[in-house]
């Protein structure tokens, strides 16, 4: 049955229980059932007289799971868009929608907690329709069934004035996001810096949650990263007063596209589902959010491919898909989507519109005599640590380039003259000078990820392409769903990048390492708890399961941009065996700092070990 519209477009309840039972019975024809309350209200302020459902057929399957307001919204909507519908159990959903081709699945954000995982790990094109109350899901497929109600057509895009786009974007400040509060455009872009609660501007947060006030009952929930603002201390952004905080629901638009991180975390939230930016946006207007998941590195101008799909008709999942197959060379393998929506809806369009280089030689075995030990020494510090050291500019380090590329000709002009009898004694201040040279380096990063916090690939993150991927257990949350990327630089191809990533934890591991079996590595859990009333300790572990003793040095330090509310950055340097182990202890001294909010606080374990950089977040849950 094609565009069939009703008569009487809907009928509003007061009672959840007389929603669910009129929604069980509903048929194209009949008022949609919907239930008083925020969301409702808010869109019929944007569009006016509120349209009736054209019942239009999508492709794919419609899940639910949970309780009878979730199977009776995923019915409503699998009946409006001619879809098979399946209510399932949250423990077997995983593998209930794996394979079975495009799935829009439904559920209220308290029964969807109960997943796990995000649902599409398994299949590309799962996309989730959620709500914090019945009345706002239910509002959410209704607007899902008339998606382009009183829509401006047009794109709007925030930016923050140090992105390579901001000269383009039409806001980079809260002062120009005004429209956004009255119109509702085609598609919002975000590109800024966030967290899973929020997103960043200089002068203005947007954030997740729905209301004032602590949500929580206390003693908060285990298992999550409690944000300040849910202790009753107000926003972690303590630099912003309280009208700078902008709430998502209040930010109108069709489709957002946002490029931060974790603003899709469905089954793996990481915060409480009270504070999710991407489940903000749809207690607002929103239809389908496109966003980030986990660590997020944007790549500028991406929402081209996002508009070039919807020019091309295609469905909002296979936009999703497409985006994260990495093909047609935009995609440096760090930005990772999901989708918040219906993957079967086709919008229309807003009118504006080489081979891995051959494998190092192996590095040679010691003959013996203090002479070829020397020589050994300058081999492998120009076969293996200079080098390795000498590709760190293409990942912005502050002074990498100038620091080696002295000591390079230091080394060459030692192996002219082995013959001069103090081989030995040159060969061992040169690695010295080597081990010294990492170790500034390293100050100069724990000092610069103190004020700007760290970026491993920085701008670079284009310029890599993935190479491989392995799903791997998560060392944070203890669940298998995180994953292992190998990325290759495109130009300087001697430099790879290994990281892990967490679809709930985000960052685990990063490594510029050839290889993870015989690299040095840093171990500990992402999150730690600590009690701003008592002085602790982090420790963190350097192994080294290669066969060469590695020097270089570890850093510290905690974002805190400007004049420090938490202990100042540190750093020492390292000398590792062979299969050996390094404990880095950092001493917090956390009632010296009174003024810290009890908030996730992230900071960074650095380390360059043989000119192998490593970068390690620990998240400290301050209570």
């Amino acid at each position: 049955m094609k565009n069939l519209t009703i008569s009487m477009p809907v009928q509003v309840y007061g009672d959840p229980a007389e929603a669910v039972e009129r929604s069980a019975q509903w048929r194209p024809g009949d008022p949609f059932p919907l239930l008083a309350g925020a969301a409702l209200d808010r869109f019929s302020r944007l569009v006016g007289e509120l349209p009736a459902v054209e019942v239009t057929p999508r492709t794919g399957t419609v899940f639910s799971t949970g309780g009878p307001v979730s199977r009776a919204a995923g019915r409503l909507l699998a009946v409006a868009t001619e879809r098979p519908h399946r209510h399932v159990d949250p423990a077997g959903l995983a593998s209930a929608v794996a394979g079975a081709g495009p799935v829009a699945l439904v559920g209220l954000a308290s029964d969807l907690a109960e997943v796990g995982d995000w649902p599409a790990a398994g299949n590309p094109r799962v996309g989730v329709l959620t709500g914090r109350t019945p009345a706002s899901l239910l509002c959410l497929v209704y607007r899902t069934l008339v998606p382009e109600a009183g829509a401006r057509n047009g794109t709007f895009v925030v930016s923050n004035p140090f992105h390579q786009d901001e000269l383009d974007a039409d806001a980079i400040e809260k002062a120009e996001m005004d429209r956004l509060f009255t119109e509702r455009n085609q598609l919002v872009v975000y590109h800024l810096h966030g967290r899973e609660c929020s997103a960043g501007m200089p002068d203005a947060v947007i954030c997740g949650r729905s209301h004032d006030g602590s949500d929580l009952p206390a003693p908060p929930p285990e298992g999550f990263r409690i944000p300040s603002c849910l202790r009753g201390e107000g926003c972690y952004r303590g630099d912003l007063a309280e009208e700078q905080r902008i709430r998502a629901m209040d930010l109108n638009a069709v489709l957002v596209f946002s490029q931060s991180c974790s603003t899709v975390a469905v089954g793996t939230s990481a915060f409480p589902s009270e504070v999710s930016l991407g489940a903000g946006f749809l207690e607002g207007t929103t239809v389908a959010v496109i966003g980030g998941m986990g660590s997020h590195m944007a790549e500028p101008g991406l929402e081209r491919e996002v508009l070039d799909g919807v020019a091309a008709g295609l469905p909002l999942g296979d936009i999703v898909a497409r985006l994260n197959s990495g093909d047609r060379g935009h995609r440096g393998g760090m930005a990772t989507f999901g989708l918040l929506g219906d993957p079967g809806l086709v919008l229309t369009v807003p009118a504006e519109q080489e081979a891995p280089p051959p494998s190092p030689a192996p590095e040679r075995s010691t003959a013996g005599g203090g002479e070829d030990a020397a020589l050994e020494t300058l081999r492998h510090l120009n076969d293996v640590v200079l080098p390795r050291c000498e590709r760190l500019p293409w990942l912005e380090l502050d002074g990498a380039e100038e620091e080696f590329l002295a000591l390079r000709g230091r080394l060459r002009e030692l192996a002219y003259r082995p013959a001069d009898g103090d081989t030995a004694a040159r060969a061992a201040l040169l690695a010295d000078e080597v081990a010294e040279a990492q170790h500034r380096l390293i100050r100069r990063a724990a000092a610069s990820a103190q004020r700007e916090g760290a970026d491993f690939l920085g701008d670079s993150s284009s310029l890599f392409d993935q190479e491989a991927r392995e799903e791997i257990h998560c060392v944070g949350c203890d669940r298998p769903r995180a994953f292992r990327l190998r990325l290759r630089h495109r130009v300087e191809q001697g430099l790879t990048v290994l990281t892990e990533q967490c679809r709930r934890c985000g960052d685990l591991h990063w490594s510029t390492a050839e290889s993870p079996d015989t690299a040095p590595r840093i171990l500990g859990p992402v999150d730690f708890p600590a009690d701003r009333g008592i002085v602790s300790e982090l420790t963190r572990e350097l192994v080294n399961p290669g066969p060469h003793t590695v020097r270089g040095a570890v850093g510290f330090a905690f974002q805190t941009k400007d004049e420090p509310v938490l202990p100042s950055w540190v750093s020492e340097p390292v000398e590792i065996p062979a299969g050996g182990v390094y404990r880095f202890r950092i001493p917090l001294d956390l009632p010296a700092f009174p003024t810290v909010r009890p908030d996730p606080h992230t900071g960074q374990v650095m380390a360059l070990l043989d000119g192998v950089y490593l970068l390690s977040p620990a998240v400290m849950n301050l209570a």
